[in-house]
């Protein structure tokens, strides 16, 4: 294979139902099924709230979008959310030009997704 196809995932499990993942490298046609196995692996395990850091995702294409989107619908469906974290500029770029960016919670870090996880846990 001449290119090398590169997706590193990080999962990270922050209370019962709260879970980090974070995708450093290119999210695309090669690499999301291996994205969507991460998140729907989480989902089936109970964690409904998914924070997504993309802060070291350099790149995402549609089937990358597709996948945030199928996940976000799922973790909705269970009464959990989906939240972004530090979309690099282009990535969010590509949220603006989509208009995603209306659709999913984006926060500057981690903590901040968390914090707000439990925030509105407690309100409930």
């Amino acid at each position: 294979m001449g290119n090398a196809i590169n997706l590193e995932v990080q999962k990270k499990c922050v209370d019962a139902h709260t879970a980090i993942v974070a995708f450093n490298g290119e999210m695309d046609m090669y690499t999301s099924p291996q994205a969507k196995e991460a998140m729907l692996d989480l989902l089936a395990q109970g964690y409904y709230h998914l924070v997504v850091n993309l802060q070291g995702t350099e790149y995402l294409d549609s089937t990358a979008l597709g996948v945030l989107v199928g996940t976000l619908k799922r973790v909705r469906e269970q009464g959990g959310d989906l939240r972004l974290v530090a979309p690099t500029p282009r990535v969010r770029r590509l949220l603006e030009i989509t208009r995603l960016i209306n659709v999913f919670p984006i926060d500057a870090t981690e903590q901040e997704a968390t914090e707000k996880f439990k925030q509105e846990g407690n309100e409930s």
